[in-house]
């Protein structure tokens, strides 16, 4: 079976070493994928590249919903089997992912990290709190009584997921709404809810991550070196999340040797590899 055809998008507001290094991680690792950018700060040329997500615009931290449907729209005619969102706060850190998603996308068009498939209807959720009155505008919206819940970093759009919202009679609807709930009074990080929750407006299958790898892909706390070591010794874990943004975190730092180790590819042992040998024989040990 041919590898799936996949675009890597990264929604940033900034190009800096965060940027660089996510990028390095994902030709390291996810070789012969594609990578694009979606600016949503200031104007620039694409750095490193990378293709362009167009159109794009500038969007407000925690309001970056609209940059999914564009995205979704201007991947549609590019033939991709799935599209993965990524940030500058991620990196890889070795390779597999492209196999793993192959596998999970097999009876499934979305993967989203801890999928929930029905949020309580009293909940403190910030995405199902903040909508407040609207959510029964949503739900007639969705055709759904429910809404579902899931961490907006890494998600996986497959194709049949991109062509059955952009073909529904209810995407005119769905975009309006996004639109509106850019002002300042609407809810923040709509697309961890909206985004779970269309796949089953839609009628496509939803799978969830495995569940013992959502403490790798998370919003706070940081990724610390015990977390990335246990990572490293965890099969079908392939990226850690978030990570501190400074050159001199360790974390950031080890990611870095293990990059440049998998870029290289030769058939030496690197410091960088032995080192990731001796975590993995670590943890092992401690798990023993």
């Amino acid at each position: 079976m041919a590898a799936l055809r996949t675009c890597f998008v990264v929604i940033s507001d900034s190009v800096d070493d965060s940027f660089e290094d996510l990028v390095l991680s994902i030709r390291a690792f996810c070789p012969g994928s594609d990578i694009a950018w979606y600016n949503s700060g200031q104007r620039r040329e694409a750095p490193f590249g990378l293709e362009r997500v167009l159109p794009d615009r500038p969007l407000k931290q925690g309001r970056i919903t609209p940059a999914f449907f564009d995205t979704f729209e201007w991947a549609a005619d590019r033939d991709y089997d799935c599209v993965v969102n990524v940030d500058t706060y991620l990196a890889f850190i070795k390779p597999g992912f492209l196999g793993f998603i192959e596998s999970q996308l097999r009876d499934a068009d979305y993967l989203g990290s801890g999928l929930r498939y029905r949020v309580p209807r009293i909940s403190m959720w910030p995405p199902f709190r903040t909508l407040g009155e609207e959510r029964e505008e949503l739900t007639g919206i969705l055709g759904t009584d429910h809404f579902k819940r899931a961490f907006g970093c890494v998600q996986v759009f497959g194709r049949g997921y991109i062509s059955a919202l952009l073909s529904s009679d209810r995407y005119p609807a769905v975009r309006a709404f996004v639109e509106r709930n850019q002002r300042p009074d609407r809810s923040r990080t709509l697309h961890e809810l909206i985004l779970p929750t269309l796949a089953e407006s839609v009628g496509v299958k939803s799978r969830s991550y495995p569940d013992h790898l959502t403490t790798f892909n998370r919003f706070r706390p940081f990724q610390s070196e015990l977390d990335l070591t246990t990572a490293l010794a965890t099969t079908d874990a392939f990226f850690v999340n978030p990570i501190r943004r400074s050159a001199a975190d360790p974390v950031r730092r080890f990611v870095k040797e293990l990059v440049g180790s998998g870029a290289r590819r030769s058939g030496e042992t690197t410091h960088a590899t032995a080192v990731r040998e001796n975590a993995i024989s670590s943890v092992r040990s401690e798990n023993a």
